[in-house]
């Protein structure tokens, strides 16, 4: 049991007069005078602030949200508070009290965090408010407070950012309740004067839920629980009540909002100028950021401005953090009323103004939603040992020394990748020992983004767990790609026998097989090393004669995208560039050329008698964007019965466009066809991968997907 303090501020000389609005903490428990800023209310770490409620447990609580209006808790479904009515409550912070203070007992929804109990002080006098934002002083400077967002304590309006969307596919359904299990919700009953009820979702039976909680209820009623990213809503009867247990039946539909950054409670401390289109000579307006998004922003417009009113086309400058500015093109959607007499809430969608700009808006934005991830920093040496010590150098049967050549180049693109974010993307999670992890993400194709190089430290001592780690790693990885209005698809290579992988990618893809969203489709990698000199030409040939190489005819490529199109699935010609006008894949390598990164396909046909027997489509990536040279690589498509025969002689020709093109290993991804194969390029077997890929509508309950199975580890009773 944790006993906190029950010494007051009056007993013991711990505040001195602060004059007539408040009080200060005396210097000796503070340290030196404070430099920063209080914020209306912060996030606390565990154990910080301790609360008392009379009547209740004499332990106390842990806050984890502080203000001068109000102190919450976690919830607690095994205990009944008196929600609705006034109790006293005190602080405790370093020994010291704070209190009674009057406090209206609530259960609220906080958005995306999830459900909290919460204490609002009623009336508190002057000297407590002051003595509270010195302790939120005294935390900030210490580092153990973070400015929660204004907006939080906004009443809603209908216009939040909200995707809303019902489900009510019986198999989403359980599979939604599924990743929501061990997750405490709010239970709303429609009779006025009933009080919200806190459960937890325990168990998901075939056509029952159970819930854990002390109260039952009768009637149809919303329950509310908080996922990584969205919120869900359904309506369920407590059927059965039994001591610390709730049955339901399983919900017929789930309503799914899924919520911007205003929900997440983060503090985005921006300010945004922009020149009012419709009264260009008044100077410069000034509002302050209470949400944001990569494709959005809510301002708070006092009041004496002009109005700014829907379809409105604004152009922004907000700081970029690196004492920089940002210019943003905008759009007024939609107007809400604020607090204030005539204060305006505006949401926007933005863009960059420029190419320039949407480097450090991504930035900026990334700094913002995750706090414990750092995106397109270059880390270099601390990276390679970062793959050495995570293991990721053993992948696939491989040894440190396999990637010494490749060394050189891989730490040069790890600077590259710092300045071309549109491009390549490096998360790197951070805690107080160094890197714990890092995750990249690249656009190798048109409206694709890849996912690849996941490393994670196994044990540290840092406070960060190897679960959060995961969890913050992916969370930005996808969206950062989702940010980009032209990404449809994310794909991973990925090795077919790791149990991570097998977890988040591969078990996914079979629960959501039926929508047509998300595949995974078995190859086997094959590194190949091609001869250092040319060798004597081989006449390659079959039984039934000749083989000739050479590139193909428009005629030939039209036939090899029929033939994709009647073998593949769409999503697999469409995410890889393999339909018509992009097999070239002439904007993407423009759009890599132009950062000075390599990139480059080519295809090569093999004909017997005039006859198309297969192709090789060819593909170069810059050096050291994959430390497996995945964007090095060979695909071979049999283009009639037996036309794998020529994979040999495409393979020799594949190893002759390598060495003209300075690189001297490539992959080969044998997805179709037999390769057999006795020439001098030399064949590494890597084993067996999948070709994982997801459209970008199914993306967020992908990443609600890495939430659930990134949960904390429940305490061991």
């Amino acid at each position: 049991m944790t006993v906190v303090p029950k010494i007051g501020f009056g007993q013991e000389a711990r505040w001195s007069s602060g004059g007539g609005d408040g009080v200060s903490l005396d210097r000796a428990l503070l340290g030196s005078e404070p430099a920063v800023e209080v914020p209306e209310a912060c996030w606390l770490d565990g154990g910080a602030v301790w609360l008392r409620v009379e009547g209740l447990d004499p332990a106390g609580y842990p806050i984890v949200l502080l203000g001068s209006m109000g102190a919450w808790i976690e919830p607690d479904y095994r205990t009944s508070f008196p929600f609705g009515s006034v109790v006293g409550a005190r602080l405790y912070f370093r020994g010291a009290e704070i209190g009674p203070l009057p406090a209206l007992v609530v259960l609220q929804s906080m958005g995306l965090r999830g459900p909290l109990i919460g204490l609002s002080f009623q009336e508190p006098p002057a000297r407590a408010i002051g003595q509270i934002r010195d302790v939120l002083r005294a935390l900030v400077d210490a580092g153990t407070a973070k400015a929660a967002a204004a907006s939080l304590f906004r009443p809603p309006t209908t216009d939040a950012g909200q995707v809303r969307e019902i489900i009510d596919d019986p198999g989403r359904v359980r599979n939604i309740l599924g990743f929501l299990l061990r997750r405490k919700g709010v239970v709303s009953r429609a009779a006025e004067s009933a009080q919200p009820l806190c459960v937890m979702l325990g168990e998901v039976g075939a056509g029952t839920v159970t819930w854990f909680g002390i109260k039952g209820w009768s009637e149809d009623a919303a329950v509310e629980i908080a996922g990584q990213n969205s919120v869900f809503r359904f309506n369920v009867r407590a059927d059965e009540v039994r001591p610390g247990e709730l049955v339901s039946a399983l919900p017929a539909r789930v309503e799914r909002l899924r919520k911007s950054l205003q929900q997440r409670g983060v503090a985005a401390d921006l300010t945004a100028r922009f020149l009012h289109p419709q009264w260009l000579h008044i100077p410069p307006i000034e509002a302050e950021v209470v949400d944001v998004s990569f494709s959005g922003l809510r301002l708070s417009l006092a009041g004496g401005h002009p109005p700014l009113l829907p379809r409105l086309k604004l152009s922004l400058e907000l700081p970029d953090g690196d004492d920089g500015v940002v210019h943003l093109r905008g759009e007024v959607r939609s107007v809400a009323a604020a607090e204030g007499a005539d204060a305006q809430l505006c949401s926007l969608h933005v863009t960059a103004a420029r190419r320039q700009d949407e480097r450090h808006w991504l930035r900026l934005v990334s700094r913002i939603l995750h706090a414990t991830t750092y995106g397109g920093t270059a880390w270099q040496a601390e990276l390679w040992d970062l793959f050495d010590s995570s293991g990721y150098f053993n992948l696939s049967g491989r040894r440190l020394e396999h990637f010494d050549a490749i060394k050189p180049s891989f730490l040069t693109m790890a600077q590259k990748a710092a300045v071309v974010p549109h491009l390549l993307y490096n998360v790197a999670c951070l805690s107080e020992h160094g890197i714990e992890g890092n995750f990249s993400i690249m656009k190798p194709y048109h409206s694709t983004w890849m996912i690849h190089q996941l490393a994670k430290r196994p044990k540290t001592a840092s406070k960060l767990s190897s679960r959060q780690v995961l969890r913050d790693m992916f969370t930005r990885c996808f969206e950062h790609a989702v940010a980009d209005p032209e990404c449809r698809w994310i794909i991973a290579y990925a090795e077919a026998h790791v149990a991570w992988n097998e977890r988040s990618l591969f078990e996914f893809a079979r629960a959501h097989r039926e929508r047509g969203l998300v595949l995974s489709l078995p190859f086997r990698l094959v590194g190949v090393d091609a001869p250092d000199a040319p060798h004597a030409p081989r006449e390659p040939q079959t039984p039934d004669g000749q083989i000739e190489i050479g590139e193909p005819t428009p005629a030939e490529q039209a036939a090899l995208l029929g033939h994709l199109c009647a073998t593949s699935p769409r999503m697999y010609t469409e995410a890889l560039d393999l339909v018509p006008g992009r097999l070239a894949m002439g904007p993407c390598v423009e759009r890599w050329r132009s950062a000075g990164l390599a990139r480059e396909r080519a295809l090569l046909v093999a004909r017997q008698h005039g006859e198309p027997l297969a192709v090789a489509i060819l593909e170069l990536g810059e050096l050291g964007t994959n430390l497996f040279r995945l964007l090095d690589s060979v695909r071979l498509f049999p283009m009639r019965p037996g036309g794998d025969a020529a994979f040999g002689p495409l393979l020799d020709a594949a190893c002759a466009w390598f060495r003209r093109n300075d690189r001297a290993s490539f992959i080969y991804f044998g997805e179709r066809g037999k390769l057999t194969y006795d020439g001098p390029a030399g064949l590494h077997d890597l084993g067996e991968g999948r070709l994982w890929i997801i459209a970008r509508e199914l993306v967020p309950e992908f990443v609600e997907h890495v939430y659930k199975l990134t949960e904390p580890k429940l305490p061991q009773r």
